[in-house]
């Protein structure tokens, strides 16, 4: 029972505290025996601090930030595994407002600016990439594809998206067959044609829009740079980590020294 309690305070007060409850004589072989009960635990729960393991430091630390950190008993580790989590919660709410900006910018493009080339079904337009949402913020109307039908007759106006493809294709090229090429290539098929006009309040709702995707992409961006920048850092922070060492010389100061072979 006595020597129970004896055990029980020692892990509570440590080996001081069990020196003042045991003669003086047996005081230092309980505490060698606590320092090396802890030792073990410390082990146990550390399996990867072996040295045959921390040399995989770095490597740890490139995969998962904080990993190399945590093999070589760093308590660094914590932020690193911070910054990375946090990173990709943010990237992953940035993606939800890009995704979701996007979805309110198409329906706003489709039901207003293109429903008058929808044959009255909107909802079978096909949605265009990026640069296509772009033109539409540059350009109040596409213009015809063709003002004729049969025989390509390309749009004229120039203040439209498409006359802006045929002036541009006309300067360009010397032949009008060439010129034709390009604006088939370029102008903007009859199924992607729109008109913002007498539309200006949908427009500007369009235009908010679409900047507000362009924010939540370029924050999405920059996430990923901290993402990749979180595990360079970690991985060299390991690295040297791993490779400096402290010593202490005859004269009973310290030294620090380093190698660069792997």
């Amino acid at each position: 029972m006595r020597r129970t309690l004896i055990v029980a305070l020692s892990s509570l007060t440590g080996a001081s505290a069990l020196a003042q409850t045991v003669p003086s004589g047996d005081a230092a072989l309980f505490a060698g025996r606590l320092d090396s009960t802890r030792g073990v635990a410390r082990r146990s729960l550390m399996p990867l601090r072996s040295p045959s393991a921390q040399k995989f430091a770095p490597l740890a630390s490139a995969i998962l930030p904080g990993g190399g950190q945590y093999m070589l008993g760093n308590e660094r580790f914590i932020g690193y595994v911070a910054v990375e989590a946090l990173s990709w919660l943010q990237y992953a709410k940035n993606g939800r407002e890009q995704a979701a900006r996007e979805r309110e910018y198409k329906s706003l493009a489709r039901e207003v600016a293109r429903s008058a080339f929808a044959a009255g079904n909107p909802d079978l337009l096909p949605d265009g990439d990026w640069a296509y949402y772009e033109k539409m913020i540059d350009y109040p109307e596409s213009g015809s594809y063709s003002l004729t039908t049969g025989t390509l007759s390309p749009e004229t106006d120039p203040a439209t998206y498409n006359g802006s493809r045929w002036l541009l294709a006309q300067s360009t090229f010397s032949t009008r067959d060439a010129a034709i090429s390009e604006y088939m290539r370029t102008a903007v098929r009859p199924e992607f044609e729109w008109s913002w006009t007498n539309n200006k309040l949908a427009f500007d709702r369009f235009v908010r829009g679409a900047n507000k995707r362009n924010d939540a992409a370029r924050a999405g961006q920059l996430n990923l740079m901290l993402i990749g920048a979180n595990h360079a850092i970690s991985m060299i922070d390991a690295f040297a980590t791993l490779r400096l060492r402290v010593s202490s010389d005859g004269a009973g100061g310290t030294s620090i020294g380093a190698t660069l072979r792997w």
